[in-house]
């Protein structure tokens, strides 16, 4: 039943709070962390998952963007283009193309616009049970460490302050191949394994381990996270099982889980001892115990040791690259793989100026342990080679391109049959250098190790490159090709920016239209319906789209909209936030607003800095609609020469 913004329907009095809801035929289990339609178990990102939750929690009330970035993504800070993409996903999921369910209020958040159901359990399930039901469903999602130990006054804070949940959200880019530099996290579904981390006992004489015994069970959760082909199940529902006396295995199996992690504190001789087990469902890791003993001041490294434990003990599982000589893949050296793994944690999208330094950061200390650890040189090329928003100046930028295209070339000596580094080679090959033939041959190169020699990814990298030669025509027959091969791609998205290149504002609009029934709010293709407005002399409307897209592309379609209302102060305003926040890596779009609005001296300074500078938007200039003013300008032709076009 729809209710309207501010009210919600009083779910009936209960004995206990809720461990589920119901929304017609979908159920949403706070025990499992898990969503079911029709009894089939839908696949949502974990971001995905606490965010429906912080929705259906205030179901009816209006959820601002920040909390329900706290919600899905705690203590990471990532772009609200991570949030636009996590509700587009979770719509898809739902069912929810028309956004009847999931609902945008513009400028503020979302909004659950259908009253929830609550599932209720009953209190007789198992001795203990419903007590601990109800305190899982109050606490709700997991805390940190950090703030367990505030409470029992223990000072390892320092320790946790890095630890945050391995959901990596990657932002979109104009450089699409950098979405696909190689981080160590599957998709839900393509887990391997799903691990449980239950709250350790308390087996002192005075029960006074109890909140530390649980802060370390937390840590351990949230550093399990950063595990590739791992699930971890949530606080809630690994608390609620805290006193349940079943075994291992039957515990693991109520929570979904095929791997169990149980442990104990104690205190011996005045010293802090932890006996810490392992066990595997599947009978494929043997079952492992360890026991540990430090002084009750150095706890700080008693979680190292437990951590470090864990990791070499489930570490080696392929999946998880670890150490896989057989695929070059992983390292031999533990510290390395630990380090890479806080790489991937920190990575919290290619946008983010702040996510992309400290990546690289850490990144290079994981390549001074191993220098030849393939995944690690990879990465780091992949963000070396992106956005470009960790540089602080133009010679940055440009030495970083230079190191991206030689780490991508020492990664794929070292791993060759991954047809995706192929590709990201060639977009950095064709940006950064302007060499169509080595961007071909890396093409050839994905496609003879791609089955069937085809793909989507592969089709799309196509037509990107043949709409930087300007063959637009030929671009959108193959950018038609990826849409036939996975309607859900993306790839409407480029189709859309073709077709705006030929001045074909109708096709454009169609198939971005479409493309918003998957990706309600995806930056690029609001920008771009934005563009078929402003071409079609409608910028007024053109500027309620743009609150959709992204910062970039907001102020440059504000600038060029607010040009065509005749506002010039507001075309300015929005043209000097431009300049001060993206002119190292995006003065390009600087010089095509300059050059929208008639001013050739300012526009080609601007794109002949861009063409000098490694900026990754360059390869527009043989299309973009912005500069269809000044294609006549002498100074157009010799932008197409430094471009080194192939000839037609």
């Amino acid at each position: 039943m729809l209710i309207p913004d501010g009210g919600r329907e009083n779910p009936p009095a209960a004995a206990v709070s809720p461990v589920g809801w119901r929304i017609g035929a979908i159920e949403i289990d706070l025990l499992r962390a898990t969503v079911r339609c029709d009894g089939r178990e839908l696949r949502i990102e974990r971001s995905g998952y606490e965010v429906l939750r912080c929705l259906v929690e205030r179901a009816g009330t209006t959820v601002s963007k920040e909390d329900l970035l706290a919600a899905g993504w705690p203590g990471r800070v990532v772009s609200e283009n991570s949030l636009a993409k996590a509700i587009g996903k979770l719509r898809l999921a739902l069912g929810d193309s028309e956004a009847g369910l999931v609902q945008a209020v513009h400028g503020y958040g979302y909004r659950l616009a259908v009253a929830p159901e609550p599932m209720m359990v009953q209190p007789v399930t198992l001795p203990g049970m419903a007590v601990a039901v109800a305190a899982a469903a109050e606490l709700g999602r997991p805390r940190s460490a950090m703030m367990i130990w505030s409470i029992a006054a223990v000072s390892v804070g320092a320790l946790v302050a890095w630890a945050v949940s391995s959901e990596r959200t990657s932002a979109d880019t104009r450089s699409s191949a950098a979405a696909s530099i190689a981080v160590p996290v599957a998709t839900e579904n393509a887990y391997g394994d799903v691990i449980a981390i239950l709250p350790f006992q308390d087996h002192s004489p005075d029960q006074s381990l109890g909140l530390l015994s649980e802060g370390f069970a937390n840590h351990l959760r949230e550093q399990m996270q950063r595990m590739p082909a791992m699930r971890t199940i949530n606080r809630a529902p690994s608390l609620a099982l805290r006193d349940d006396p079943r075994p291992p295995a039957a515990l693991a199996e109520e929570l979904g889980a095929n791997l169990i992690v149980t442990g104990a504190l104690s205190s011996v001789d005045g010293r802090l001892h932890v006996e810490m087990q392992l066990n595997d469902t599947r009978g494929r890791i043997p079952a492992w115990s360890r026991s540990f003993e430090r002084a009750p001041y150095d706890q700080a490294t008693l979680l190292e040791d437990l951590t470090a434990s864990l990791y070499e003990n489930l570490g080696d599982h392929p999946d998880r690259w670890r150490y896989d000589p057989t695929r070059n893949r992983g390292t031999a050296n533990p510290e390395a793989y630990r380090t890479f793994l806080r790489a991937a944690t920190l990575f919290a999208g290619n946008n983010d100026p702040n996510s992309q330094r400290r990546t690289l950061a850490v990144l290079r200390q994981a390549i001074e342990l191993d220098p030849d650890y393939a995944d690690a040189l990879l990465m780091h090329a992949g963000i070396l080679g992106g956005s470009g928003y960790y540089a602080d100046s133009i010679e940055e930028l440009v030495e970083g391109r230079a190191r991206a295209i030689a780490g991508m070339d020492h990664g794929i000596a070292m791993v060759p049959e991954n047809p995706d580094n192929y590709l990201l080679r060639s977009e950095m090959r064709l940006l950064y250098r302007f060499d169509w033939d080595g961007a071909r041959a890396d093409l050839d190169a994905a496609a003879a190790r791609t089955p069937g020699g085809e793909s989507t990814t592969l089709l799309v990298w196509k037509a990107r490159l043949l709409a930087s030669e300007g063959r637009l025509d030929e671009a959108i027959a193959v950018g038609a090709r990826a849409i036939a091969l996975d309607p859900q791609s993306g790839a409407r998205r480029n189709q859309g920016w073709h077709y705006l290149g030929k001045g074909d504002t109708r096709n454009a609009r169609a198939v971005l239209q479409l493309q918003l029934q998957d990706l309600p709010e995806n930056p690029h293709t609001n920008f771009y319906l934005a563009l078929c407005d402003i071409l079609e002399g409608q910028p007024q409307r053109a500027l309620d789209r743009l609150e959709l897209s992204s910062t970039l592309f907001r102020l440059v379609g504000t600038a060029v909209a607010q040009h065509e209302l005749g506002d010039r102060a507001a075309s300015d305003l929005a043209l000097q936030k431009l300049a001060d926040q993206f002119a190292i890596a995006d003065g390009y779009w600087v010089g095509a607003v300059h050059a929208w609005r008639g001013e050739n001296d300012e526009a080609f300074a601007w794109i002949e800095r861009a063409l000098r500078g490694g900026d990754s938007s360059v390869m527009y200039v043989p299309f973009d609609p912005l500069l269809a003013k000044v294609r006549d300008d002498p100074r157009y032709a010799q932008a197409l020469r430094t471009l080194n076009l192939p000839a037609k």
